[in-house]
């Protein structure tokens, strides 16, 4: 039986399982709401227009997961605008919670923002934020900064930031600049530029404007970025590389390490190879988020609507205790690995995979309550071996960050290097990163048998479909897009099968079973390929039931 004659089959039931899903999970169209404080007034802005206004309000956000030793690491990466001086930040829901989309990815521990100091260096990571709301529908979702990188919440923030402007006022031919971090980019912001090409509808979004359709390029990685127009407005959230349902891009396949890995394969971000239309969601679309967050915007003369208010707010009063009698324990916490690092010791591109090659390896981290004299370690293992080793009484502030380093003029050699952090002699936190491409990461040969879970006999003429990583499996079902397949198998006699591609390792995988007389199961994240999975994987019996 081949895909397409199994799709309706597969529909009926599966469409119903996941809106069962949905409504059980309790998740609604804009949900996902924090609450927040609400924050003092700002004065009107104006429109700016030119590009060194727009690009320190620019950000990258980086979703860091905590490892088993305490270590942290980069999992993706996309990028946002603030839009308030207080840390306000715009951006698509598919970067800011990807599982909100139906995305097969991990939840992230924290969300890293790196801000742009100059055009020609990386953006340094220096805040952390957190989710306020969310839109999976239209993909978007608003971010509010928490604390420094240091752990330091500050009550004024006076952060850079692009006004809000009213994307119902663009026309064909209107200028758009596109700002964002693509992968197929290099490490700094990079800008872009075209002009408006139309507008497009699309279903379950009642302005007729869903889309706003340009010719300016927009790559992986600009997603959630900063469409402007010519007057410094933000008038559009770049989202994806094309401009409405049933569009794709002429050619686009990966051509650059974007990953660093030391190789360009699928797991690379696909560059465009050709011209196409692509898309950026109006930015009228975002206000009830907005709104959401606090920000009240009010309408003013001339092609946009700036006005950016927030509700004052009175502090509650600390009640009175008295803090010198506690005396917290000294601790590290939040390591990141990375090739880099600003003079105040923030990393930029924090990840735990560097490729070969590179000649400095640095290790950052937070601490707090170490008092001046205190005994701390430092030691850096290469497959198991000590290569360095570093004792010392501590003589830096009490609270902050801190960085410590591995270099090699030859280039740091490749393998596995395990760092652990140590407070009065005791293990304060650990981490792993690879230098080189490891030896484990070549994919895996996906097998399994189709079964009736009553009788346990093997199903025939089935099919097995697994989905592409960002693939969303409510939209695979609406649409029955080939576009979503990563690949897919039917069953032999016997019910067995070998997925004909082998999957990357380090993702996960939804799942769609089915056959003739039963019912359709659909599992997200079903598959999750680890790091150390074998090379030849069989995932044993999937159980359908009998119609």
């Amino acid at each position: 039986m081949g895909l397409e004659e199994l799709f309706e089959a597969i529909l009926g039931g599966a469409i119903e399982q996941q809106s069962k899903k949905r409504r059980s999970s309790g998740s609604s169209r804009g949900g996902g709401t924090a609450t927040i404080p609400a924050l003092e007034p700002v004065p009107q802005p104006t429109g700016h227009g030119g590009v060194g206004d727009v690009m320190p309000a620019v950000v990258q956000i980086v979703a860091l997961r905590e490892g088993f030793l305490g270590g942290m690491t980069s999992a993706w990466t996309g990028s946002g605008t603030i839009v308030h001086p207080q840390g306000i930040i715009l951006t698509n829901c598919h970067v800011a919670n990807p599982r909100a989309m139906g995305m097969s990815s991990p939840p992230a521990d924290r969300l890293g923002i790196a801000i742009n100091e100059r055009s020609d260096r990386p953006p340094a990571l220096s805040w952390f934020a957190e989710v306020v709301t969310c839109d999976p529908d239209l993909d978007l979702a608003v971010l509010r900064v928490v604390c420094d990188v240091k752990g330091r919440r500050k009550r004024n923030l006076d952060l850079p930031f692009v006004p809000i402007g009213d994307s119902d006022r663009l026309d064909l031919g209107h200028q758009l600049s596109i700002f964002g971090f693509p992968g197929i980019g290099g490490d700094t912001v990079t800008f872009t530029s075209g002009n408006v090409s139309g507008f497009s509808s699309e279903e379950n979004v009642r302005s007729a404007r869903a889309w706003i359709k340009t010719d300016a390029t927009i790559a992986g990685g600009n997603s959630g970025g900063t469409g402007v127009d010519d007057e410094g407005f933000l008038v559009g959230i770049p989202t994806q590389a094309a401009a409405g349902s049933g569009i794709t891009p002429v050619d686009a396949r990966p051509v650059l390490d974007t990953n660093r890995d030391g190789r360009v394969d699928q797991r690379d971000t696909p560059m465009a190879i050709g011209g196409f239309i692509n898309g950026l969601r109006p930015v009228n679309l975002a206000v009830p988020l907005l709104q959401k967050a606090g920000m009240k915007l009010e309408a003013r003369r001339g092609r946009s609507s700036s006005r950016t208010e927030l509700p004052r707010h009175e502090p509650r009063p600390i009640p009175n205790f008295d803090f010198d009698r506690i005396r917290e324990k000294p601790e590290f916490s939040e390591l990141l690995f990375s090739t880099a690092i600003t003079d105040d010791g923030r990393p930029v591109n924090p990840t735990n995979h560097v490729p070969r090659g590179v000649d400095e390896v640095y290790a950052t981290f937070e601490y707090d309550n170490m008092r001046r004299g205190t005994p701390w370690s430092a030691v850096w293992m290469n497959e198991g071996n000590v290569i360095i080793e570093q004792r010392n009484e501590w003589d830096d502030p009490e609270e902050g960050r801190k960085a410590v380093k591995i270099s090699n003029r030859k280039g740091v050699p490749d393998g596995e290097y395990h760092l652990v952090l140590g407070i009065g002699g005791e293990v304060a936190l650990e981490g792993k990163m690879m230098v080189g491409r490891g030896s484990d990461e070549s994919d895996s040969e996906v097998s399994g048998v189709l079964v009736d879970e009553r009788t346990g006999r093997g199903i025939s003429d089935g099919i097995i479909i697994v989905l592409k990583p960002r693939a969303s499996m409510r939209r695979f079902l609406q649409h029955r897009s080939n576009e979503d397949v990563e690949t897919s198998v039917e069953t032999n006699r016997d019910g067995t099968f070998t997925l004909p591609n082998q999957l990357p390792k380090g993702q996960s995988y939804s799942l769609v079973a089915a056959a003739r007389g039963y019912e359709p199961l659909t599992v997200e994240h079903a598959l999750r390929i680890g790091p150390g999975a074998p090379e030849h994987a069989d995932i044993g019996a999937i159980e359908l039931r009998e119609v």
